[in-house]
């Protein structure tokens, strides 16, 4: 079980863009261990791309993303083979574009260093 999970939930989003939700302090450090992305309605014109970042540095080797039509993403496999680690004092941020999707929820799970 992951030491801390950020999470980050939009009901509706107007705007595609960058910091969008709660910015989360770190206060020890971490290492990314698992990303699950839900969505009530998928999204429908695209994919819905999101980044995860650390001080403004996304923490995915790729762009991560929850594939048109789909509801719900698994484990990241968008990760560096050696994920970065999330230092402390660092903030973490979310940037996502909708394409329609509706009721998104986006989990970190992180364990510590």
């Amino acid at each position: 079980m992951a030491d801390r999970i950020l999470t980050w939930f939009f009901e509706n989003i107007d705007r595609d863009g960058t910091e969008q939700g709660p910015a989360y302090f770190i206060e020890v450090d971490y290492t990314p261990v698992a990303v699950r992305v839900l969505a009530r309605q998928a999204a429908d014109a695209g994919n819905l791309n999101f980044t995860i970042k650390d001080d403004g540095v996304t923490i995915f080797a790729r762009q991560a993303y929850l594939s048109k039509g789909d509801k719900t993403e698994g484990d990241a496999e968008d990760f560096p083979k050696n994920p970065p680690a999330i230092l402390a004092d660092s903030v973490v941020t979310l940037d996502v574009t909708p394409n329609g999707a509706k009721g998104i929820t986006v989990h970190l799970e992180l364990d510590k260093n």
